[in-house]
């Protein structure tokens, strides 16, 4: 199969493209978050016994990344530690309201930028290019991917 365009520069590209107007617009409502740390209160929203450990695991980040995300998002008062109660040792992240509050703005910006996106793709087109998505991932040993839809988010196995 010859593509004169490797195809993990395009992901990589297209990946950055999203990135970059998701910035364009936080900035632009006067959100002082990134991409990274929208993905981490979803993640957060959705689990609520999560450790940094485990956020780092989820997102194949290295902890310290993980630990400047986490380190902002406390001083903005967007998540709290909370102990863990079966293991006093643990410290889960949890979202506060104010946290719910900017991940319910960065959602709409998301949804937004997605749209403009994906403006001139059918429906037919985007659910191709999800499939042939989820075949690479397939064919790359991927054992699970991370499913982040509207409110959604579940780990489900590459079948």
């Amino acid at each position: 199969m010859g593509s004169e365009i490797p195809l993990g520069y395009m992901l990589n590209r297209s990946r950055r493209v999203f990135k970059n107007q998701m910035a364009s617009e936080l900035r632009e409502k006067k959100i002082d978050l990134s991409f990274e740390q929208y993905v981490i209160l979803k993640l957060l929203h959705f689990n609520t016994n999560l450790i940094q450990q485990d956020l780092a695991d989820r997102l194949q980040k290295d902890k310290s990344i993980i630990v400047r995300h986490i380190n902002c998002l406390l001083e903005h008062n967007y998540v709290v530690r909370v102990t863990n109660q079966a293991d006093q040792r643990k410290k889960n992240l949890t979202l506060t309201s104010d946290g719910v509050a900017i991940l319910n703005q960065m959602k709409v910006i998301a949804a937004d930028v997605t749209n403009k996106l994906l403006v001139g793709v059918s429906e037919t087109e985007l659910q191709i290019f999800q499939d042939v998505l989820l075949k690479i991932q397939e064919n790359g040993d991927a054992e699970e991917y991370l499913c982040i839809l509207g409110d959604q988010v579940e780990k489900r196995e590459i079948s």
